[in-house]
């Protein structure tokens, strides 16, 4: 049995990138001058709140548009509540109140200071 002879010439050569061979050449754009004809654009601008977790931090309000360090507020969620409902069925039925004397059991309510409105909720679970 013969083995098949397989050279590079069998194969096509990669086209590689389309080349605009007489073709005129893209139109040139510049960018901050509205072109004719084309109604101008309004910019949104975007606010990435950072990583807010159980400690204060600073954030653009949503509500009143002010870059604010937000007050925090502890609240029972869902983690308090397992965690409690865990310790009853273990038969830890004096120590399950425990997880809501725990700031770090519970969840965190961000507001702002100027409006008193709710910013974000870092939730544990």
């Amino acid at each position: 049995m013969e083995k098949e002879n397989l050279s590079h010439e069998s194969v096509p050569p990669y086209p590689g990138p389309p080349l605009n061979y007489g073709s005129a050449a893209p139109p040139a754009v510049v960018y901050g001058v509205p072109s004719p004809g084309v109604p101008a654009s309004t910019v949104t601008h975007v606010v990435v709140t950072p990583g807010l977790r159980d400690v204060p931090g600073q954030t653009v309000c949503p509500h009143c548009n002010q870059t604010v360090v937000t007050n925090t507020e502890f609240t029972s969620g869902l983690l308090t509540w397992l965690i409690c409902g865990g310790m009853a069925l273990v038969g830890c039925f004096l120590c399950c109140c425990i997880p809501f004397c725990l700031d770090s059991c519970k969840d965190v309510e961000h507001r702002c200071p100027s409006c008193q409105n709710v910013v974000y909720m870092y939730k544990r679970i």
